[in-house]
């Protein structure tokens, strides 16, 4: 189960739900051997990666959202993927919910095919066939909301994540969600800008709950980033990376965007 948050997190996990029921036996069997016979992959660490610059930038892949609605209609990951790295790109992220996001978990194998740049699955994970699936289509991490699921079961996924040779980004709102991620030892803690109820976004929420952050974590900045003074002010506010979507995906060419962005700043 998960946690219900009284904003559309309910309806996304619910449908989440669906999906994980009907993933069978045989599937999941399936992607557990498959990670026993997969090849080592030749990824650079995603924890590595997005600390090698300041701030480094963890570009997504995202065509719609709920707030949004369709961001970019036409989405080629390997092209994008190329692009991004092209341009200074220190990880990639993929938005793989399809009923909220239009979003496929395929995407993830293009990218790895299009570039070397380690890759985090951006979605609702909440039960442990989630995880293994991640693995079989070759992410190198995996988003973990701390909002949605009790401490316990946080725990186990994140655990889980780091026991297949992944990594987690654990996604905070709040001071009491940071709380929760502390206590499981997490070691990279995203912060999201974005109010779910209103879906307003307050930078401000990132600098008032990164100050509660040990300095050995790693602080990633999430949500409302559109513009090199909103970058300017997670890295000073001491954002280790930025995860950027929406203003790259609004662009003709996603990489070009980035490269813009952050001439000069890292």
């Amino acid at each position: 189960m998960y946690n219900k948050t009284g904003t559309i997190l309910d309806a996304i996990c619910e449908k989440k739900l669906e999906e994980i029921a009907a993933i069978t036996p045989a599937y999941l069997n399936f992607w557990k051997e498959g990670v026993k016979t997969a090849t080592k992959s030749i990824s650079i660490k995603f924890s590595t990666s997005i600390t090698n610059k300041k701030p480094g930038i963890i570009a997504e892949i995202k065509k719609a959202s709920p707030s949004e609605g369709v961001i970019k209609p036409g989405i080629e990951p390997q092209l994008i993927a190329r692009s991004y790295e092209k341009n200074g790109a220190s990880a990639i992220s993929v938005v793989t919910d399809k009923s909220f996001f239009q979003g496929d978990a395929d995407w993830i194998m293009e990218v790895k095919k299009a570039s070397i740049l380690p890759v985090i699955r951006k979605d609702f994970v909440i039960d442990e066939k989630q995880v293994w699936e991640s693995k079989a289509i070759g992410a190198d991490a995996v988003l973990l909301i701390a909002g949605i699921l009790e401490e316990s079961k946080l725990k186990d996924l994140y655990q889980l994540c780091y026991t297949l040779g992944m990594e987690s980004l654990v996604e905070v709102h709040t001071m009491q969600e940071l709380e929760k991620a502390m206590n499981i030892g997490a070691e990279i803690i995203g912060i999201n800008n974005r109010n779910l109820k209103s879906f307003g976004v307050n930078n401000s929420t990132f600098s008032s709950i990164a100050e509660h952050i040990p300095n050995e974590k790693i602080v990633v900045a999430e949500s409302g980033i559109h513009s090199r003074e909103d970058l300017l002010f997670m890295k000073n506010a001491n954002a280790d990376a930025v995860l950027i979507g929406t203003h790259f995906m609004r662009s003709d060419d996603p990489g070009k965007a980035l490269a813009e962005l952050i001439v000069g700043i890292q």
